[in-house]
């Protein structure tokens, strides 16, 4: 992960979790159906798809 940040305009540190948080905003984003999402990363509880994963973005 250290290595990936390196090249990066990152000034925070990062987990590979960021990298779920991201690709759920980004499906969102893409306007790909929740189930679709859900199932992709596995929740159950379509509320911790939509409070906790899906960020506003400039793109919304």
């Amino acid at each position: 992960m250290a290595r990936l940040l390196e090249h990066t305009n990152k000034k925070k540190d990062a987990t590979p979790h960021i990298f779920r948080h991201t690709h759920i905003s980004m499906l969102t984003e893409a306007n790909v159906d929740l189930n679709t999402i859900m199932e992709r990363v596995g929740h159950d509880d379509m509320q911790t798809t939509l409070k906790i994963y899906t960020h506003v973005t400039n793109k919304n």
